[in-house]
């Protein structure tokens, strides 16, 4: 994943979240998964 990809994706999650389709834990938890995947 690029930096352009991984972007976009917290982009959405963001989006996602303050517009209430997700809550706090599973925006944080989201949140973790996607920057220690492009740690690997």
């Amino acid at each position: 994943m690029d930096r352009a990809e991984l972007k976009a994706q917290i982009d959405e999650l963001m989006r996602q979240y303050g517009d209430g389709e997700i809550d706090g834990d599973t925006y944080a938890q989201r949140m973790m998964e996607l920057t220690t995947s492009t740690q690997e």
